[in-house]
C-alpha cells in the first residue's frame, strides 16, 4: 500500500517500518507504566525496605525505556529515504 499526499508520495514498506516503530514505541511506553505503576506498589504500599537497581520493577522499566529508543531508531531508518535528494 503506497501512501501519496499532494507533496509527497511514500512507498509501502516505509509505511509498514513507520507502523512497526510507533508499535515499538508504544509497547515501550506500556512496559515503562507497568514497572513504574509496579515501583510505586513496592515503595508506597508495601514500603519494601531494600533498594537495589537490579529490581524486577526496574528492569521492567529499563527494558520499556529500550524498547521505545528501539522503535524511535526504526523510525528515522524509515524517515531516512525521504531526505534524500532526488534527481531532477
Amino acid at each position: 500500500m503506497r501512501m501519496v499526499t499532494a507533496t509527497v508520495t511514500v512507498s509501502g514498506r516505509a509505511v509498514s517500518r513507520w507502523r512497526a516503530a510507533m508499535a515499538l514505541m508504544g509497547l515501550g511506553l506500556g512496559t515503562t507504566t507497568a514497572g513504574l505503576g509496579w515501583d510505586y506498589y513496592v515503595h508506597e504500599i508495601v514500603r519494601e525496605a531494600g533498594e537495589s537497581m537490579f529490581a524486577a520493577p526496574h528492569l521492567l522499566i529499563f527494558v520499556g525505556f529500550a524498547l521505545s529508543g528501539l522503535g524511535f531508531l526504526v523510525a528515522l531508518a524509515g524517515v531516512r529515504p525521504l531526505l534524500t535528494p532526488r534527481p531532477a
